[in-house]
């Protein structure tokens, strides 16, 4: 498969969840922007798929358009926050900026305007209460991995660029750093729920590789029976 459809699956299994409801179509592109930032985008054209949708996933945002239909949007915003705390984005477009106040009033605590912007959307949903970032900006220690850019930095420099199953296998261990990673939440990271699961032996090749690039920065170690596990190396001063 190509990088496009493995950071799809990556932002699916590990990233932020992102509800749009929204009886239009993802025209610019929102879906395959967002996934490159870690977070993954479920896309319903009704309020009642985005209730079913919600119950299922527990999403970090919700995107809902005034025109959506199904139950009155205002009324789904009411209920979704009377069963979570998600970040409520009302969709505006110039004809329904009315509609969009009500949504303000029934606990929308943002504004974005259609057709979406990937940049926009992600600056907004940045400096919300709970910040996107951390799933696509990583820190521990002196390694520092950035999803939106896809590279890697050790001690501030940028290292040659990972082939994609050690970024994602990197990228799985810090979110875990300095706890255990199993090798099932690893091949799900890696290679998603359906198709081919590799054995023990693959993902120790790709541990072994990914060691070697990280030189002595830090310590991937093996805990049997279990996973994997990052810490970070005494002689980086952590």
């Amino acid at each position: 498969m190509g990088a496009r459809t493995y950071l799809h699956r990556w932002a699916e299994t590990a990233g932020a969840q992102l509800l749009v409801v929204d009886p239009g179509r993802d025209e610019a592109g929102l879906t395959d922007g967002m996934a490159g930032r870690g977070v993954h985008v479920t896309w319903v054209s009704s309020t009642v798929d985005g209730l079913v949708e919600f119950g299922r996933l527990d999403p970090h945002t919700v995107v809902v358009s005034p025109d959506a239909p199904g139950l009155p949007a205002a009324d789904f915003v009411t209920a979704i926050r009377r069963h979570g705390s998600p970040y409520v984005v009302a969709a505006l477009e110039h004809d329904n900026a009315a509609d969009v106040g009500v949504l303000m009033l029934a606990g929308a605590s943002a504004v974005v305007a259609r057709p979406y912007s990937t940049d926009h959307l992600w600056e907004l949903l940045s400096h919300s209460p709970r910040s996107l970032r951390e799933h696509a900006h990583v820190v521990v220690g002196p390694i520092e991995l950035d999803a939106a850019s896809y590279r890697v930095l050790i001690d501030g420099e940028r290292i040659a660029d990972l082939p994609l199953k050690e970024f994602e296998l990197l990228r799985a261990l810090l979110l875990r750093a300095p706890g255990v990673v199993t090798d099932d939440e690893l091949r799900e990271a890696l290679w998603g729920s359906d198709g081919l699961r590799p054995s023990g032996n693959t993902i120790a090749m790709h541990v072994t590789r990914l060691r070697h690039r990280l030189g002595g920065t830090a310590d991937v170690r093996r805990i049997r029976g279990r996973g994997y596990s990052l810490t970070v190396e005494p002689s980086t001063g952590q």
